[in-house]
Formats: structure tokens, C-alpha cells, sequence
């Protein structure tokens, strides 16, 4: 099934912490302009929207480990992704990155967010924008003044 067919009709928030966790899955998607069905899609599938899922060192609703999160920014204890906001917030910029390297293909950017892409993003010259590192690039010397 395409992972970005559009609901039929609006989907109408539950009260509680589900509600809480989708609209922040919205936030997060928009704040990175990531498909809001392709980050629901690996939310369910890494934690089935459970904020406190644990696995051999990956953390909360994306099961991001803090390693990655500490490279998107995250300066917090490990522990601290188990908070739905904080996770989202790091979890969601670093599949950011994998959309970038995938050109908008949500199947891999999935694959990617599961596998790493940071030899995908370096190849491409997409280390800056995807948050994890520097891209080389070819200076030329500035002519004499």
C-alpha cells in the first residue's frame, strides 16, 4: 500500500495521550516538511505510539538512539526521549535527512532512517543540510588582490 495515500476525510484527534502524540506528530511534520503519514507510519511501526518503548538502546516513539539525537541537537540524557515532544522534536529531523537523501521517496526514506544515511547524504553533498556534517567543497584561491 502507498505509505502517502491521503485519508478520505479529516481524521479527528482522540482525547488523551494518542491525541497529544498525533498532534505533535503534525507539528513535527510540518516543522520539517516531512509527509505527516510517513512519520506516523514509523512511529507505529518503531513504538506503536508508546512514548516509554525500549530496545537495546533505542528510545521512546521513534526509537532514536542518543547518539542521533545528540547529533541533531539534543543535549539531554538518554532517558530524556521518552518524552513524546523531545523525541519528535530530534527523531523527526533526523528522518528529515533521510526524505533530503531519498528525493522525496518515502520508502526509502524510511529504509534510510533505519539503516543510517550518513555515506547516502555524504556521496550526495547533503551533510550540511541533513544536520551531520560538513560538505567538502572544491575552493578555488581568490585571485591576487
Amino acid at each position: 500500500s502507498n505509505l502517502l495515500e491521503a485519508p478520505s476525510q479529516p481524521e479527528q484527534h482522540a482525547s488523551g495521550p494518542r491525541g497529544e502524540i498525533e498532534r505533535l506528530i503534525e507539528k513535527y511534520s510540518a516543522l520539517y516538511e516531512v509527509p505527516v503519514e510517513l512519520v506516523r507510519h514509523v512511529v507505529n511501526r518503531e513504538s506503536t505510539f508508546n512514548p516509554k518503548a525500549y530496545n537495546h538502546g533505542h528510545w521512546g516513539l521513534m526509537q532514536i538512539k542518543h547518539a542521533t539525537a545528540r547529533g541533531m541537537g539534543y543535549d539531554g540524557p538518554a532517558t530524556g526521549l521518552f518524552d513524546a515532544e523531545t523525541n519528535l522534536k530530534y527523531a523527526v529531523k533526523y528522518l528529515r535527512g533521510a526524505w533530503l537523501v531519498s528525493g522525496g521517496n518515502a520508502k526509502r526514506a524510511d529504509t534510510l532512517y533505519q539503516s543510517g544515511y550518513y555515506y547516502d547524504a555524504k556521496r550526495k553533498g547533503l551533510l550540511e543540510a541533513t544536520g551531520l556534517g560538513v560538505d567538502r567543497r572544491r575552493h578555488r584561491l581568490p585571485p591576487d588582490a
